[in-house]
């Protein structure tokens, strides 16, 4: 059979009805259980109460207390630049190409070009992108001219984004691996340079402001030339309605149009593609299954990394030493790479005011520390969120991890130890970095590094419990749908449930505290992470209830 002309086939057209059709269907049939209902009344709730503040907001021109994301709203154009620039240095492009085994049989199987099969993973990613842009978009209202112009800003720059990730992946046939690592890394350097230049345009009488050095690096002049490409978004972003809404929307389809007619273009070979990503995936799946947790290469070895046998500890041992091996294996050059550029950079700040005095500002060293502390959550929260690691992994492992001669809590208890040797190394590394410069006193300085391990107890017990509780994970794998940006929020809410009893043992324990001690930081920080850890090992005992209660056969 000759192959088709047009980039869009109405049997692939048809199947992503179908699947629509599906996840809507089983949406539905979640709601008419109780406990379905329960959880969406819930979700609706926690979303309306998230959103209501930017509607009003919106309408009422008050933007006092929220003018963080005026600010982010502003620098559009930099955020796309940093996004596209780190989803094409790690090629989250490939993940395009990949396709579930159901798939591949029909998809591959069919009198289907390259193009085709390229529009109907793009026509999935595009129906997912719709759901995600509604509720960004409100978000974004305080710096938005008005929602339309929000919606339209969001969801056409997501689609270019995905675009030029896509273009990236895609390219491999065409070119050589050599010259696309090579663009990769002149990308990311050039933005990486980029926002390190602009940090003293961040720099004030007031301390440092993240806003004001967001702005400048954007204004500035290498900045304007790097997000030229997007600036017709944040433009959009910020238009009201009418004509001049309008011209910024066709300036954008415009751009769009370009990215993924690039992507057509290029495109020669994406069902070999897809294939290849099938086989990745069911090679992931089979090392997961043996044992070989190692991060995929292109060239198979087996580590030969050792670690020290733990003790027995009632069981905790064994799983402890399984699971820090899978975190030092997965993430070990990573790690040790982030406290190498914590070390130096420490050093940097140390030897730096000797030269120039006015480099770091009086306020920024007397708060390094808690500074320190709030960056290296956020990084770890990005970095452990969707691991493997813990009762995250698949149903078939934690089976196995289930007929170990040992207790269920004791399998929970270790099973914290991978995620704790990533969160711990992101603080160290960190932590390093304001010790070098910090003002304060050094039992302040430990207390509120105390406190944030204390906070790495309780979020890896939380992720344990909602992943042993329930089937929701961070990121869902298989085919996009509709629904796949609705399951990432409700694991989000389920997961801020799961921390609230922390958060309020820790607030207790550290309204106490100032009070009886009249606002003494190094006690209060002692208190919080007291009250962050009295509560884990009732956590821990409900989540090895579950852990031992719940059905793990479940298809991967």
């Amino acid at each position: 059979m000759s192959e088709r002309r047009s980039i869009i086939d109405p049997a692939l057209t048809r199947l992503t009805g179908v699947l629509l059709k599906s996840a809507l269907r089983q949406l539905a049939r979640h709601l008419k259980t109780p406990s379905g209902i329960f959880v969406a009344l819930m979700v609706v709730g926690t979303v309306g109460m998230g959103l209501m503040p930017m509607i009003v907001a919106s309408q009422t021109g008050s933007l006092d207390g929220i003018q963080m994301y005026s600010t982010v709203t502003s620098t559009i154009p930099l955020m796309m630049l940093v996004i596209v620039a780190m989803a094409v240095y790690f090629d989250i492009g490939q993940q395009i190409t990949e396709l579930r085994p159901p798939e591949l049989q029909f998809v591959l199987a069919g009198p289907f070009s390259d193009h085709q099969i390229l529009s109907y993973r793009l026509m999935t990613l595009a129906m997912t992108w719709v759901v995600s842009s509604c509720l960004m978009a409100v978000f974004a209202l305080p710096g938005a001219g008005s929602y339309p112009s929000a919606v339209l800003a969001i969801y056409t720059g997501g689609m270019t984004v995905t675009a030029l990730t896509t273009l990236h992946a895609i390219s491999k046939p065409v070119l050589n691996s050599t010259v696309r690592t090579l663009v990769a890394s002149a990308l990311l350097g050039a933005v990486a340079l980029l926002l390190i230049t602009s940090l003293p345009l961040g720099m004030s009488d007031a301390g440092f402001s993240w806003q004001a050095w967001l702005l400048g690096c954007q204004s500035s002049m290498l900045g304007t030339v790097m997000t030229l490409p997007f600036l017709a978004f944040g433009k959009l972003l910020s238009a009201p309605l009418g004509m001049a809404m309008l011209g910024w929307t066709c300036v954008c389809l415009a751009t769009l149009v370009v990215g993924f007619g690039a992507c057509y273009w290029v495109n020669v070979g994406f069902a070999e593609l897809a294939v290849e990503g099938v086989s990745r995936k069911q090679v992931r799946i089979q090392r997961f299954r043996s044992g070989q947790f190692g991060r995929l290469n292109k060239t198979e070895h087996r580590s030969t990394w050792r670690l020290f046998e733990f003790p027995w500890w009632g069981g905790i041992g064994p799983v402890a030493w399984h699971q820090v091996t899978f975190a030092v294996r997965r993430n070990g050059k990573l790690l040790f790479g982030l406290v190498c550029v914590g070390l130096v950079t420490g050093v940097v700040l140390m030897v730096l005011p000797f030269f120039r005095p006015e480099t770091i500002h009086a306020h920024f060293r007397e708060w390094s520390m808690p500074i320190a502390m709030v960056a290296s959550t956020y990084l770890g929260f990005l970095l452990t969120l969707s691991q493997p690691i813990g009762m995250a992994m698949t149903p078939k492992t934690l089976t196995w991890f289930r007929m170990l001669p040992c207790r269920p809590i004791a399998i929970v208890i270790g099973m914290l130890a991978g995620q704790l040797v990533i969160l711990f190394a992101i603080r160290l590394a960190f932590a390093v970095v304001a010790a070098f410069v910090t003002t304060r006193g050094w039992g302040e300085n430990l207390a509120v590094l105390l406190a944030g391990l204390g906070l790495d107890v309780a979020y890896g017990s939380a992720i344990n419990l909602v992943t042993a509780a329930t089937v929701l994970r961070a990121m869902p794998s298989g085919t996009p749908d509709v629904l796949q940006g609705g399951r990432a929020m409700l694991y989000m809410f389920v997961l801020a449930v799961g921390m609230v009893p922390s958060f309020l043992a820790a607030g207790v324990a550290g309204g106490t505290a100032a009070v009886m001690t009249d606002m003494d930081r190094q006690v209060i920080a002692i208190a919080v992470g007291a009250g962050l850890l009295a509560v884990q090992p009732v956590i821990w005992w409900v989540t090895a209830v579950f852990f031992r209660d719940r059905e793990l056969f479940q298809g991967d």
